[in-house]
């Protein structure tokens, strides 16, 4: 009778076991040291240990539900080395989808401070001068949509139904809680539970704020009891509570302010606990894929005996293999049909659906990601944060598009410091607004030894399935090439001239697909010359001569640009080509040569110039700059060889040529190449040389009585060398140089640049 009673609560006690033993995964956050998840959960599958739930924190959040979502462990690794997850991580936009044709021209600025303006005498002086977020939510916006889409259309927003029942936890700050999710948009649930403050915006939800739900809940096992209560818990933890914070230690201070303490336990009886130590592994350093895994693998692996011996249900990793391919096969096509489009008035809805352009008609993926790419490229939009949801009747998913428009006024401040005179104080006032039409109007203003410059314009863009824009500008600026005293070197100018330009010029600009656009239009401009005839000859009573031009011109600009930096580019290219018809009349006064002045001489002209700079890059550390430069006028000889120089297009690739005036790099057709090898020694530093040959068709030289002439074709070549150590701050760059002049006063040149030297574009270029 004993043996019978013992026999009997044996069998009591192993029923649980013996009854389709359920087991759940609990997965911590604790940044790119999560990716060992993976290896667990590769482990258990290998060995037929179920999961038949998944929870997850942050990274958590993110392996578990990639998981539940039907991805199986080599696909998760796979997305993780993939280059679209370095951008979901860095915020950086893929050259394919920078779309230049928006882009507007370059300003030397570094720091842009929005303000609010809420009607025309209303201005909000709370700008937003400190960002909420590190790194842009711009790729990843739109990454979560092919990651999460159809898997939430099979679920039907019911994460009960996912492959794997899943849930994710985030951090409501205002309420001071853990807000768990169990139903919804799933890439938003696991945008939320990831979006670790200051680094990634925060995620708006049902009109709450969310965080990363490391901050209240970093391991969520009471999540998986309280939602599922498995059998049998597995947990994977690679986090730790906060360190006691350091005095000099901020980053340490915050978390420490922020983060509840987590109890990173799994009581024995309960299930197992797998802890992970990466000390090498910092936050987001998700470059050690293999290695992350591998331990995860590892691990769990040599306790595997002692797993098999407390769980005793098995799923033979073939059958896993045939249930995650049913559920796959009931993903719908991912192709979009509806858009619809919230957060902005009736123009401005108008004008986002021009963008898609795309009406009732099915569109693809590619489509989706392309509109949507020019849409963000907009200045005049602020974020869109895209859900598709699928659309049982029409067999397709509808768009729909949260889209936030940019404040309207907009302050940027910039410039240059620099060891020369080139040192420039940047100013700039931009409007901007959205209705039907994308507008902006701005004032732009420099200042410096160097030069001086005003700007004010306006661009209007019309979208459409063929968009294009409208700009006006108006340009008032002089370059001042003798003003001042050069701290390290010499004066290397050759010529003591000061030119004044006031022009404006119309100009229609159509897109030439994602990097490229084409320009036409017309311009009017004043210009005037002050100079010496010859430099050599003056005397307290010489006086400078003035030649001033009134002319009107007609221009076509092709170019193409994915330069990843305008001052010390390292990757891209840019080629642009333009074609000028230039006329109208020149006057030239001398008070030292009175009976040489000239009155309203017409000329006409055609000038074309062909610039291409690409970047090769060979290995990680190793790229080699290619650069090609044609200019081809039939401009004529002037009064006399200063004007004709200072008048002829000038070669000037580098930061340090755009400040100076060298007549040796000067010529009305002219061809020259360029290598620029450059070696990098970080992420943000490094070393470039660039050597350029600069060969006239025919050189201007100066004859005995200061007028100019032609030498024979090809009589002369020129050579400019220039090495520079440079540091990317991101708002800016930094560059230490030393350069050399085959012909010049000073032939070696060496200097330091911090910021942008960027100036208005003659009239002429």
């Amino acid at each position: 009778m004993r043996r019978i009673v013992l026999i009997f609560i044996v069998l009591i006690s192993t029923f649980p076991i013996l009854n389709a033993q359920k087991v759940g995964l609990v997965l911590s956050g604790g940044g790119a040291k999560g990716i060992s998840h993976i290896g667990v959960i590769k482990a258990l599958e290998e060995n037929g240990i179920p999961i038949d739930y998944i929870a997850g924190t942050s990274m958590g959040a993110i392996v578990g539900g990639m998981y539940a979502m039907g991805y199986s462990p080599d696909e998760m690794i796979a997305i993780i080395k993939s280059k679209d997850f370095k951008l979901w991580t860095t915020g950086e936009v893929e050259s394919n989808y920078k779309y230049y044709y928006r882009n507007a021209d370059p300003k030397p600025s570094f720091v842009e401070i929005p303000f609010n303006v809420h009607n025309i005498d209303s201005i909000n002086l709370k700008s937003a001068i400190l960002p909420t977020n590190i790194i842009s939510p711009r790729q990843m916006n739109y990454a979560f949509v092919p990651l999460t889409a159809q898997a939430n259309a099979v679920a039907g927003g019911d994460f009960d139904k996912l492959f794997v029942p899943f849930r994710c936890v985030a951090s409501d700050i205002y309420n001071k809680e853990a807000v768990i999710f169990r139903y919804g948009v799933l890439g938003d649930a696991i945008r939320a539970s990831m979006s670790y403050p200051f680094m990634f915006k925060p995620v708006m939800i049902d009109n709450r704020l969310l965080f990363d739900g490391g901050i209240y809940n970093n391991f969520p096992v009471d999540v998986m009891r309280s939602d599922f209560n498995p059998d049998f818990m597995i947990g994977s933890v690679v986090a730790n509570n906060p360190r006691k914070p350091d005095e000099r230690d901020i980053v340490m201070q915050i978390e420490n302010m922020i983060m509840t303490r987590t109890d990173y336990s799994i009581p024995k009886k309960e299930g197992m606990l797998f802890k992970f130590s990466a000390p090498s592994v910092k936050l987001f350093d998700f470059s050690k894929v293999d290695e992350l895994v591998q331990m995860g693998y590892d691990s769990v692996m040599k306790h595997m005996d002692e797993i098999k011996a407390r769980v005793s249900r098995r799923i033979p990793f073939e059958e896993t293999i045939k249930r995650r391919k049913a559920f796959r096969d009931r993903y719908p096509e991912l192709k979009f049909q509806n858009v619809i489009v919230e957060g902005v008035d009736s123009l401005q809805k108008k004008y986002v659906e021009q963008v898609f352009h795309y009406h009732n008609n099915v569109f693809t993926l590619k489509d989706f990601k392309e509109a949507y790419f020019k849409l963000i490229s907009d200045d005049k939009i602020l974020e869109v944060i895209p859900h598709a949801v699928y659309n049982s009747a029409t067999g397709n998913f509808d768009l729909h598009l949260k889209v936030k428009t940019q404040n309207h006024l907009k302050v940027s401040l910039g410039g240059n410091v620099s060891s020369s005179t080139s040192n420039q104080a940047y100013f700039g006032l931009t409007y901007q607004n959205l209705t039907e039409y994308a507008q902006s109007a701005y004032i732009d203003a420099q200042f410096g030894k160097v030069y001086n410059g005003l700007g004010i314009g306006t661009r209007i863009e019309i979208p459409a399935q063929k968009t294009w824009y409208m700009k006006l500008g108006v340009i008032l600026h002089s370059f001042d090439y003798f003003a001042g005293d050069q701290v390290f070197y010499n004066d290397t100018r050759t010529a003591d001239f000061t030119e004044n330009e006031v022009y404006t010029k119309l100009s229609a600009g159509f897109p030439l697909s994602m990097k490229g656009r084409m320009e036409f239009g017309i311009g009017y401009g004043y210009l005037k010359d002050n100079y010496y005839l010859n430099r050599a000859l003056i005397t307290s009573n010489t006086r400078e001569d003035e030649s001033a031009f009134s002319l009107g011109s007609l221009f076509g600009r092709l170019e193409s640009y994915t330069l990843n930096d305008v001052m010390y580019p390292t990757k891209g290219y840019s080629h642009s080509t333009s074609l000028q018809m230039i006329g109208g009349e020149q006057t030239y006064r001398s008070e030292n040569n009175p009976a040489k002045n000239v009155n309203d001489i017409f000329d006409l002209w055609v000038q074309w110039r062909a610039k291409l700079d690409q970047y090769i890059q060979f290995t990680p550390k190793f790229t080699l700059g290619t650069y090609g430069e044609i200019a081809l006028s039939s401009r004529k000889l002037l009064e006399n060889y200063t004007i004709s120089v200072i008048q002829a297009p000038a070669f000037q690739p580098t930061p340090y040529t755009r400040t100076v005036f060298n007549e040796a790099f000067c010529a009305n057709q002219f061809a020259a190449i360029g290598l620029k090898p450059i070696y990098k020694l970080t992420k943000s530093l490094h070393i470039r040389g660039e050597a350029y040959w600069f060969v006239p068709y025919q050189t201007i030289y100066r004859a005995a009585d200061n007028t100019a002439y032609y030498t024979k074709p090809f009589y002369s070549s020129q050579f400019m060398a220039e090495t520079s150590l440079v540091y990317n701050f991101k708002i800016a760059s930094a560059g230490m140089f030393l350069n050399y002049f085959s012909t010049a006063s000073s032939q070696w040149n060496f200097g330091i640049n911090i910021g942008f030297l960027l100036f208005n574009p003659k009239f002429t270029e």
